[in-house]
């Protein structure tokens, strides 16, 4: 049997996200800068999760990239059931599927409000890693935290998750441009082998994860890792994602060269019909490698004299526990 001979020997890259209606200020824009990418070899798919109408989805399937028209997939939100970070992970799993199903050789989320620099592709593929993107901000406000992991522990009180910020950020990368320029101190030069972990690339860091707004995934990690939710934990669709990776040995790495352009887009801007509740989120905390947590939900809104107790194996899905 004659093995097919891959005639282009660059990378095959798929561009993607899930999007909605709430983007639609910003599509024009947004396509327009990715026709600036300079990397031939690319594709564009999104997935349209806006709920009640097609409209949004009618519309992406008219846009083009590269004079190429991009690929659009329907998942509508079903607000009534899911919470909106479950039909996230939902999304970004469908197109995993997609990516698993084509030749591609990497996948570059890029959030439908997110902005890069026209070399971008080439950058992070030249870092040659398997998980690697640029920083950039989370939640609303534009100076509040990056979204850079320091662990995957959890915590209750602050944001939830243990994030650098962009203070530790810019800090490093001083250090990392002094030590390109060979203007550190005799005693900030002792200290290199402990901050700098590539001599040759400083302005690359190992964390414990990056938000998948900008990241850059191989093929091998989609193969082996999914995206996925659960039904009470709920915190960040890209979550469980993060601590599979680590758990089977994948690194992420921050390209701090560069800070992507994010123009939050709330969900208050998408509309419902109607007034719909969404689930409630719970959290826990403990450490990283905890086999399992506990959480109390409350029968009654606002009410906690009355709870259900679940008890979550965080290998094994999560089962109902009855209280003595």
């Amino acid at each position: 049997m004659k093995l097919k001979k891959k005639t282009n020997l660059m990378p095959k890259v798929l561009v993607s996200a899930p999007t909605s209606s709430r983007h639609s200020h910003l599509l024009d824009e947004w396509l327009g800068h990715l026709d600036k990418l300079t990397y031939p070899e690319f594709d564009v798919l999104l997935v349209d999760t806006t709920p009640d109408t097609e409209d949004y989805f009618n519309l992406l399937k008219t846009k083009k990239v590269h004079n190429k028209n991009i690929i659009v997939l329907r998942r509508p939100w079903n607000y009534k059931k899911d919470h909106v970070l479950q039909l996230l992970a939902y999304a970004r799993e469908d197109i995993r599927q997609y990516f698993l199903k084509n030749e591609y050789d990497y996948l570059f989320f890029l959030d439908t409000d997110i902005f890069i620099p026209e070399n971008s592709i080439q950058k992070l593929l030249s870092r040659n890693k398997e998980l690697v993107g640029f920083y950039t901000h989370i939640f609303d406000k534009e100076h509040k935290m990056p979204c850079v992991l320091k662990s995957g522990e959890i915590i209750m009180t602050g944001d939830g998750v243990n994030f650098y910020t962009f203070d530790e950020i810019d800090a490093y990368k001083d250090y990392a441009k002094r030590f390109q320029e060979n203007k550190l101190t005799d005693k900030e030069k002792l200290l290199v082998d402990f901050i700098i972990k590539d001599k040759f690339k400083p302005e690359l860091v190992p964390v414990y994860a990056l938000g998948t707004g900008c990241l850059m995934i191989s093929k091998n990690v989609l193969e082996q890792v999914p995206f996925r939710t659960h039904p009470t934990f709920i915190l960040g669709e890209d979550i469980w994602f993060f601590n599979e990776c680590n758990d089977k040995k994948f690194q992420f790495f921050c390209d701090t060269s560069v800070r992507a352009e994010h123009k939050n887009v709330n969900w208050n801007m998408i509309n419902i019909k109607g007034k719909v509740g969404l689930p409630r989120v719970y959290i826990a905390m403990g450490p990283s490698n905890a086999k399992k947590a506990e959480f109390i939900k409350p029968t009654k809104q606002e009410d906690y004299t009355e709870t259900e107790t679940k008890v979550f194996v965080l290998d094994k899905g999560y089962k109902n526990e009855k209280k003595d």
